[in-house]
């Protein structure tokens, strides 16, 4: 008989004076070396029932619970952090937060060390644990030079190294291209063969359809639908939209007309000629870069972590300093410190964005004091960007992917003639991927001229009118997006 590791007893709960994220009568129980996905619409309760089972609820999140949670038969009211820390892995959307070591190898080993296991022991189980997942390359690397995808690597490694029999994941995908994607998918294959039992909270599903033993949909802090492994190969686009999903197949994706690129020959509006970077002089990230833009276009800049995609949007918008290169707008040329002027970026992590007390105080705030806005204008931007009802809340009491409509919704609010995206759907469920997708095609219309940085082939199919691939630091081919061929273009290069 198969045995119960992970067991939800007719579970509720809620987080002191919030609405979201609360849970209500879940009973789950999970078998030992099942892989469980969790999904749903952002805010229906996955991360809750996550927290519920690595204990962080309610060792750490205080609010009201009842039921009863039980890992490997231990109800984790009663039993401390620190025992079910060596049960229960956890790995996070952004694993640098769990990181306490500026090298891997150390990192690997802090988990070990933490629980006072002997020396020599912790030697073996780290050089195992690399091992293992065949990333002996990543031992004894600076944790700052590390790659999203790499950084992910090592949160699990040190995760292996305590041998827990549960792994907890929430959104790992989030902020990785789609071949560190596959990697993460290589990960997560071992564990499952293993026979580690995996429970995961995602919106990006296309790489766990063949890793799903069951996938339980949540809204509205229920469980309301289990698809197993058949009912998830079988899923058509009408079950998808009902309960707010991503795909499950990325060869499904078409374009949308909705994005397609104008017929005439634009004029360039934005130029960059020969633009040239380097964080160590030894290591150039772009070299000899050239780019062009018009007001009107959604310009996707894509390739591989790493190549330079986010420095270059950097570049762009004057927060870093490039080393040659020269900037042209509207066949003026312009220094490279005036670029904020006219350019504004929003950065994959919100947090970075956020200064006010409030959702409206936030958008007011956006272009600077001289800019003044009527109210309707505002109004009008946080609909579209399903973020009204927000508007008297504190942006740091709201989820990752609602603080990150706030910054895109400040972004609009600028009055700015280039936005820069970097990531801009990054933990975003389809109903609010939609909504940045027709943000993002509304300020297209008014002129506004986007580059979006993205790994989200959804997204890119909705928005994209033409497309800037990144090789080696520099563009290696720029392509109009005007119909379904042009796309299948970019999902080649990306798949």
């Amino acid at each position: 008989m198969e045995k119960t590791v992970i067991d939800l007893d007719n579970v509720s709960f809620s987080y002191g004076g919030q609405a979201e994220g609360c849970i209500k009568n879940i009973n789950l129980k999970i078998k030992e070396g099942e892989f469980v996905l969790l999904t749903g619409q952002s805010g229906s309760g996955k991360t809750t029932i996550i927290r519920l089972i690595n204990g962080l609820i309610p060792h750490f999140f205080e609010g009201n619970l009842s039921g009863q949670v039980k890992i490997l038969g231990a109800d984790t009211k009663t039993t401390s952090p620190g025992e079910l820390g060596r049960n229960v892995a956890s790995i996070f959307q952004n694993p640098g937060n769990q990181f306490f070591a500026t090298d891997s190898t150390s990192e690997a080993a802090f988990a070990c060390e933490n629980y006072g296991i002997e020396r020599e022991l912790i030697k073996k189980r780290v050089k195992d644990a690399f091992k293992t997942f065949s990333s002996e390359k990543l031992m004894n690397r600076d944790m700052f030079s590390l790659s999203s995808g790499e950084k992910q690597k090592i949160a699990i490694i040190a995760a292996k190294t305590l041998n827990p029999k549960i792994y907890v994941f929430d959104e790992p995908s989030a902020n990785l291209d789609i071949h560190s994607v596959t990697e993460l998918k290589e990960l997560m294959k071992k564990l499952k063969e293993a026979g580690h039992t995996v429970v995961i909270s995602e919106h990006r599903l296309f790489y766990l359809r063949d890793l799903c033993d069951r996938c339980l949909i949540v809204n509205n802090g229920e469980i309301v639908k289990e698809l197993f492994e058949n009912d998830i190969k079988n899923i058509d686009e009408n079950d998808l939209e009902k309960y707010n999903l991503r795909t499950f197949d990325l060869e499904k994706i078409i374009f949308k007309p909705e994005s397609k690129a104008d017929e005439d020959d634009k004029k360039t509006d934005f130029e960059i000629r020969n633009l040239s970077f380097s964080y160590d002089a030894s290591y150039p990230i772009l070299q000899a870069c050239n780019l062009k833009g018009s007001y009107g276009e959604t310009i996707a800049i894509i390739g591989y972590n790493g190549t330079g995609k986010t420095t270059l949007g950097k570049i762009i918008s004057g927060l870093l300093k490039n080393e040659d290169g020269e900037f042209y707008f509207e066949g003026r040329y312009v220094k490279q410190k005036d670029l904020y002027k006219s350019v504004y970026f929003v950065m994959q992590d919100a947090d970075y964005q956020l200064y006010s007390d409030s959702v409206i105080s936030e958008l007011n705030l956006s272009g600077g004091f001289s800019v003044k806005r009527k109210d309707e204008e505002l109004e009008n931007i946080m609909k579209l960007l399903n973020i009204f009802e927000l508007k008297e809340c504190h942006p740091q009491a709201l989820s990752g992917g609602q603080k990150q409509r706030v910054t895109i919704a400040a972004a609009i609010a600028s009055n700015k003639r280039v936005i820069v995206f970097d990531e801009p759907t990054s933990g975003l469920d389809y109903n609010n991927m939609k909504a940045v997708s027709e943000a993002i095609n509304t300020i297209r219309k008014n002129k506004v001229m986007n580059f979006v940085i993205s790994h989200d082939l959804e997204f890119l199919s909705r928005v994209a009118t033409k497309a800037v691939f990144i090789e080696e630091g520099k563009v290696s081919k720029t392509i109009p997006i005007k119909n379904n061929e042009d796309f299948e273009l970019i999902k080649r290069f990306l798949l």
